[in-house]
């Protein structure tokens, strides 16, 4: 029947875990190893390489901390080719799929991945994406601090209490408030930043060692030094020295040509309360958020029970410090701070199948982890101003929901209204994420605020947000539905949607033979194209969902070259999708 899985999806690292016997087990991956670098990189054979044989390679070989790209359509060039985040993190999970088959000797089927609590539904989208062009069924996405939380939860079933997670990973930050209790864990409250973790600490070390240097010998590393790749790995080398030594030192030879056009060694030490001063910032932000959540939970400090730190930053003395002044021994130390998120995943794919009995079950909740609302026009001070974002369905909402709002027309004899969807917590609605939109007609005319609309979210635990405008004076109703787990179509993807379309209107399909067999490619060339073409869209109806994704990007590449005329990249994508069809 084929196992579903549990995955940590990390910006530095990443895990995956089963649940077996009713417990969960990390799965040892190929180096024998518990935990996996989220690294893809291009070998000198031009193999593309994941995991520990990437981070060796040099810096423009790899592609690192993909995860803070998540929900972009930036593209990332790699092997002479161009990626999208959600297609690096899908080489990064299809390797993990592969070495957990290899473990479990069994065909793994679907997962459950792990996203930041702070992501938003793009970018959980883009996660989801990338769980499936690796050949998963992914049929949910939670969140790093529930998982967490579940992972100790399934150890205190029948204990009643508030658990706070604090998770500071590589490239991420999370503070979630949760409550246990009759086995159910409800999610009360959560935030968080995506732009600030372990990499940052080691950013701002290496700024150090870079200033250090450049009193010393005025010269700066940045600009002069051909191997900065060095210094990072030594900054976070001296971050990981620091968590059990008062003090680090960094030596790297002949790090650059000094001004007599000799080689010069960097020589540095650094002391912890050093290093503290220089990531004091970073702390306390994370602090804040923490203080955030408590005020938003209307929880104070002693309210909670329990403290779950996990991710590998919080190995950091100053946090660890700052998490035993403010809660002094309710910080659990008996986790694995890399494994936790892993773990809960795990459990949580456990629960889906059915796989725990009826002593560890345990319900889940969730809430919302932005608000959802329209963008309206707000009287402010006497004018009125457009495009104010309102809120609806506000932030940390328990789901599902259903939540009305009225609002009045604002123009004389107004006859329409366009309900125009976002998410975010910004005033200006330029600023947060924009959904959707729809028109609501037939409001009677009348003076500005004579007719009021009635606007209903109604939004549920599969991200489904069903949306209706009512004009209040006459009962006409419109309402649409968003399925927020599909909003995050990629820039390839929105390009591929609008090329089939017009591949197969009548404006291409009309003259696809002319276009095909046109001056600029010649009758042997044309014919070879048709065929593949054809081939093609067949081929991807019977391949699983990582080749297809394979032949439908380069399925699209070629169809572009033909429709743009270019005989140079027809032949190229013609050569490459001939290739891989063969080799399937």
């Amino acid at each position: 029947m084929g196992v579903t899985i549990g995955i940590d999806l990390g910006t530095s690292t990443s895990e995956i875990a089963v649940l077996r016997n009713g417990r969960p087990e990390i799965i040892i991956n190929l180096e024998g190893e518990r935990i996996t670098p989220s690294i893809v990189g291009c070998n000198k054979r031009k193999e593309l390489v994941v995991g520990k044989k990437a981070k060796s390679l040099p810096p423009t070989e790899k592609v690192e901390e993909i995860k803070r790209m998540m929900g972009s359509d930036e593209k990332i060039m790699l092997n002479e080719d161009f990626y999208l985040p959600q297609e690096i993190s899908a080489m990064i999970l299809k390797h993990l799929k592969e070495y957990a088959e290899e473990y479990l000797e069994e065909e793994i089927l679907e997962a459950v991945i792990t996203v930041p609590a702070a992501f938003d539904n793009l970018q959980r989208q883009a996660t989801k994406d990338a769980g499936e062009i690796a050949g998963f069924r992914v049929e949910r996405i939670i969140n790093e601090p529930t998982a967490a939380a579940l992972a100790y939860g399934l150890e205190h079933i029948g204990v009643d209490e508030k658990i706070l997670v604090y998770d500071l990973g590589g490239g991420t930050f999370d503070v979630s408030i949760l409550e246990i209790y009759e086995g159910i864990l409800d999610v009360q409250v959560s935030r968080g930043n995506d732009r600030l973790g372990g990499k940052d600490f080691d950013e701002k070390l290496m700024d150090y060692i870079i200033n250090e240097f450049y009193k010393e010998h005025e010269i700066n590393l940045r600009t002069a030094c051909k191997n900065l790749h060095r210094i990072k790995e030594a900054a976070e080398a001296a971050k990981i020295d620091l968590s059990g030594a008062e003090h680090a030192e960094i030596h790297l030879a002949a790090i650059v040509i000094g001004h007599d056009n000799k080689p010069l060694d960097l020589n540095i030490e650094i002391s912890r309360r050093e290093f503290e001063i220089l990531i004091a910032e970073m702390i306390k932000a994370t602090e804040d958020l923490l203080d955030e959540a408590l005020k938003a939970a209307k929880l104070t400090v002693d309210d909670i029970n329990t403290v779950l730190a996990i991710g590998g930053s919080t190995r950091v003395p100053a946090v660890k410090n700052l998490l035993k002044r403010k809660f002094g021994n309710k910080v659990k130390t008996n986790i694995n701070p890399d494994e936790a998120v892993a773990l809960g995943a795990a459990i949580q794919a456990g629960i889906k199948t059915g796989q725990l009995d009826n002593g560890n079950e345990i319900l889940i909740t969730d809430t919302c982890s932005h608000s959802l609302g329209i963008a309206a026009v707000v009287d402010i001070g006497g004018l009125l101003h457009p495009d104010i974002f309102s809120p609806i369905i506000p932030i940390d909402s328990t789901i599902p929901i259903t939540e009305k709002k009225t609002f009045y027309t604002t123009n004389d004899n107004q006859t329409s209204v366009d309900i125009v969807v976002y998410e975010g917590e910004e005033t200006l609605v330029v600023n947060n994420r924009k959904i959707g939109a729809f028109e609501l007609d037939g409001i009677p005319e009348g003076w500005a605020g004579e007719e009021a609309i009635e606007i209903s979210f109604s939004y549920d635990i599969n991200s489904i947000l069903k949306v209706e405008a009512m004009v209040v004076s006459t009962g006409k109703k419109l309402s649409q539905v968003f399925n927020l787990k599909s909003m995050g179509l990629d820039e390839i993807e929105k390009s591929r949607t609008q090329l089939d379309r017009a591949w197969k209107s009548g404006s291409v399909e009309r003259n696809r033979e002319k276009i095909i067999e046109a001056e600029w490619i010649n009758s042997p060339l044309a014919e070879e194209v048709r065929i593949i073409i054809d081939s093609a869209e067949r081929k991807s109806k019977d391949v699983d969902q990582y080749n297809q994704g394979k032949i439908n990007k380069l399925l699209f590449r070629l169809k572009e070259a033909v429709y743009n005329q270019d005989k140079t990249l027809t032949e190229k994508y013609d050569e490459e999708l001939t290739n891989l069809l063969f080799d399937l």
